[in-house]
């Protein structure tokens, strides 16, 4: 039998009974010094390994651990030695189940994910309604449910439709008034340069004409006594 008395050692008092079945519980709370924090993080890590194989060799059971450092680094122990397998077992249950299991969950994170699963259960169902399909477990009221939300869901198509035909027709009226100002300048410049070609002509021919007529140029001698 230990006894639990206390001891004097070197000026240390010292419980028998915590000194001789080990150390008392560890606060669970983050380790600020940062060369002390890596070291146990370490040490854990390697606990934490060792302990999943063995559990998985053990027992035979399916093992997955992934962790990630605080600096992003990865670690990861699977049993089988394939960690996709392990995923999409995981993935497969939480289908079938529709909720993930209890031991990963509180009760009030159980009844959260319910409401989601029964909210999306119930949003795929009013989606295939919608498309017209699994219609026979609907009534008359239900039916009629459905027909108006289709009504008013077609009323916003059309309507946006109709707002973007506008957007799109005020687009092309625009581009067209723009293109009849460019063709408007462009006409007007070429029938300036046209004008000025016609005169540039006219000029050039009284010139050659006033050169080559005699009688014009005898006209414009001053007389000779």
């Amino acid at each position: 039998m230990i006894n639990s008395r206390n001891v004097s050692f070197f000026g240390r008092t010292l419980s028998l009974k915590k000194d001789l079945m080990g150390r008392g519980k560890i606060e669970a709370k983050k380790i600020e010094d940062k060369k002390n924090r890596i070291v146990t993080f370490c040490k854990r890590r390697t606990g934490l390994m060792k302990k999943s194989r063995e559990l998985s060799v053990m027992c035979d059971a399916q093992v997955g651990l992934v962790i990630f450092s605080q600096t992003g680094k990865l670690s990861h122990f699977s049993s089988p030695s394939d960690m996709n397998v392990v995923i999409q077992a995981y993935h497969e249950h939480v289908k079938s189940s529709g909720k993930l299991p209890s031991k990963f969950q509180s009760s009030s994170q159980s009844e959260k994910v319910a409401g989601l699963m029964q909210k999306i259960q119930v949003t795929e169902k009013m989606v295939r309604n919608l498309k017209g399909e699994e219609l026979s477990s609907l009534g008359p009221d239900d039916l009629e449910q459905v027909e108006r939300q289709i009504q008013v869901g077609m009323n916003r198509v059309r309507e946006r439709k109709n707002r973007l035909v506008e957007e799109l027709q005020r687009r092309a009226n625009d581009l067209q008034k723009d293109n009849d100002e460019l063709h408007k300048m462009m006409q007007l410049s070429e029938e300036r340069r046209y004008g000025e070609r016609i005169s540039n002509d006219n000029v050039g021919m009284l010139s050659t004409g006033m050169a080559t007529n005699p009688w014009q140029q005898s006209f414009q001698q001053p007389w000779q006594m």
